[in-house]
């Protein structure tokens, strides 16, 4: 019977030393930083810049005596030209803490000077997937089939549910060494957005009482901060997108009706876009029926009052906050 591939895996697949460069979305940026970030501690403490304060965080990181521990500092859509002027400050910093160099353009071109790791983010988060399940299930003295594995990696949507849910696998089959798809149909529900969704309608209802309770729910279960904010980010632009037509009928409309408009949204988008998880017109045909219903329990004012919120916690992550909860707690009920 086949297992998953059994990688030699360290809990760090990146040591100090190497400068990572990977292309994703502005939207996207905090999230991927802190996926990658994750190569280098499971605590990353992390310090964005972007335009003119490339050069005075690089050199002010670069020149410090002692830095802050579990550092990694991303650098968003630098010029050329600053990164020239601070190529031989990231090669110091480089054996010091984590650096990442995150492009919002497949055009953009690393100078001669920067040795970096090109990272693909899609592969990234299978890459990542795969190996923390081996790490827990080795721990464990487990093994999964492979067809197993093909199930829980369909199931669980966000990684962030992963350590529970494997916790309730090893628990569920007991002194058995191996765990089957039986074994993860039984445990696993595939129910990975409703709570997310929940939360997003509870909003808007701006109902607080129910908004704290989903969000401790998702927050006991070990999922963190940031990813219910990565999921709520993108579901608003979602349903933005889904309330303002962008070709998409919504209303009444029978699903059999949406779907065959809905073929042609991928037409209106030339390129095809970068992160394509953003965009209405790459989402199953029944998920996005959904989300036209959805918005319609929205207003315009109320989608883009939310979003601002999300943008303006998404702005305090970026400058570093040790308050990420109360900040994004705050915000949900201040929307």
């Amino acid at each position: 019977m086949p297992y998953i591939e059994n990688l030699s895996v360290s809990k760090y697949s990146i040591l100090m030393g190497h400068i990572v460069f990977t292309v994703g979305s502005k939207d996207n940026f905090i999230e991927d930083v802190h996926l990658i970030a994750r190569r280098w501690s499971d605590n990353p403490r992390v310090v964005a810049a972007t335009g003119q304060e490339v050069v005075r965080t690089v050199s002010e990181k670069a020149s410090a005596l002692f830095l802050e521990e579990d550092l990694v500092l991303a650098l968003l859509d630098p010029s050329a030209g600053a990164l020239g002027q601070v190529a031989p400050a990231l090669d110091a910093l480089k054996d010091r803490a984590g650096v990442v160099i995150y492009a919002t353009s497949p055009d953009m071109a690393l100078p001669p000077s920067i040795d970096a790791e090109r990272v693909n983010l899609e592969q990234e988060r299978e890459k990542r997937f795969r190996e923390r399940v081996l790490v827990t299930l080795r721990a464990d003295g487990k093994k999964m089939t492979d067809r197993a594995f093909d199930l829980l990696r369909e199931r669980i949507g966000d990684e962030a549910l992963l350590p529970g849910e494997l916790v309730k696998l090893i628990d569920y089959v007991g002194e058995r060494q191996v765990i089957e798809a039986k074994d993860v149909s039984a445990v696993v529900t595939d129910m990975r957005e409703e709570d997310f969704i929940a939360l997003s309608e509870a909003v808007a209802r701006r109902n607080r009482k129910e908004i704290v309770g989903i969000l401790e729910a998702l927050l006991s279960q070990g999922m963190e901060v940031l990813s219910v904010h990565g999921f709520l980010a993108r579901r608003v632009r979602l349903l933005m997108q889904a309330r303002d037509g962008q070709g998409a009928p919504g209303g009444g409309t029978d699903f059999r009706t949406f779907s065959k408009s809905f073929g042609k949204l991928k037409e209106d988008l030339d390129p095809p876009p970068l992160d394509k998880r953003s965009y209405l017109a790459f989402q199953k045909p029944f998920y996005a029926f959904n989300l036209a219903r959805a918005s319609r329990k929205y207003g315009r004012d109320d989608l883009i009052s939310f979003f601002d919120m999300l943008a303006r916690f998404d702005g305090r992550v970026k400058k570093g906050t040790r308050h990420d909860r109360v900040h994004f707690e705050a915000g949900l009920l201040g929307v």
